[in-house]
């Protein structure tokens, strides 16, 4: 029985430390409201990462994608290096 009761107090104790690890997820309108994000910019946004209103996920994520978005050229092309340009 002492067995028994180590195991449960070794899952319960595990246990709290998988969800302090679990990522805050906010909406995706209330992210693009605290980080300022034009709706212009946010419609983009949504357009290429597929996402639908009442979307909930990280803020780290939502920057990433805002980023990505933003950096990547108009045309869709990949980047080229400068070194790569000139030649």
């Amino acid at each position: 029985m002492a067995t028994k009761n180590q195991t449960t107090d070794t899952a319960k104790a595990a246990e709290p430390e998988v969800t302090k690890q679990a990522p805050k997820l906010l909406e995706i309108d209330e992210l693009r409201k605290s980080h300022k994000i034009g709706k212009a910019i946010f419609a983009g946004v949504c357009a290429a990462q597929d996402w639908r209103p009442g979307k909930q996920i990280s803020e780290e994520e939502f920057v990433h994608a805002v980023e990505s978005f933003t950096g990547a050229p108009m045309d869709g092309r990949p980047r080229t290096k400068e070194s790569e340009a000139n030649k």
